[in-house]
C-alpha cells in the first residue's frame, strides 16, 4: 500500500550530514536509506524505489560521481606512490614492475569498482548542499504512491 504524503513529510528534519554520507558510501539511498536502487552495477534507478527520491536532480547531474571516483582512485594510487618511494629508499636496488602492476591493476579496476558507491556519495553530498524542496518531497511521494500496486476494489 502506497504512503499518503502529509504534513510530517514535509516538515520532518533531515538527516544529518553524517547519516546521508554513511548512506551513500554503503550505496544506499541517503534520503531514507533504502537498497535496491541499482538495476545493475552501472545502471542506477531514476528514483528510489522506498522514497521516490529523484537521483538525478538536473541534467549532467552526475559530473561530480566522476569526480569522486577519480578522486578514491587517485587517492589510493598516492598511497601506492609513497609505499614505493618508502620501500626503494629501504632498498635502492628493488624495480619498479611490482609495483607498476598493481597501480595498473588500481587504475583500471578502482574506477570500476567504485563506480556505483560514487555516485551514491555524489547524491549523499548534493543533498546536504541542496535540501529538497517542498515540490521535490510531492513529486517523490507521487512516485512512490504511483509505482505501487493498486488494490483491486470490485
Amino acid at each position: 500500500m502506497a504512503k499518503e504524503i502529509g504534513v510530517d513529510d514535509v516538515l520532518r528534519g533531515r538527516p544529518t550530514p553524517r547519516t546521508l554520507l554513511r548512506r551513500g558510501v554503503t550505496k544506499r539511498c541517503p534520503r531514507c536509506g533504502g537498497r535496491s536502487i541499482f538495476d545493475t552495477w552501472f545502471r542506477m534507478k531514476e528514483r528510489c524505489p522506498t522514497c521516490g527520491y529523484l537521483f538525478e536532480r538536473e541534467p549532467g547531474f552526475f559530473v561530480g560521481a566522476y569526480l569522486i571516483n577519480f578522486s578514491i582512485v587517485e587517492g589510493f594510487l598516492f598511497v601506492l606512490i609513497m609505499g614505493f618511494v618508502l620501500w626503494k629508499s629501504g632498498h635502492p636496488d628493488a624495480g619498479v614492475l611490482g609495483f607498476s602492476i598493481v597501480g595498473v591493476a588500481i587504475g583500471v579496476v578502482g574506477p570500476i569498482v567504485f563506480y556505483p558507491f560514487s555516485r551514491t556519495i555524489w547524491s549523499a553530498l548534493d543533498l546536504v548542499m541542496t535540501p529538497l524542496e517542498v515540490k521535490e518531497i510531492v513529486e517523490a511521494a507521487d512516485a512512490v504512491s504511483d509505482a505501487a500496486p493498486v488494490d483491486e476494489q470490485e
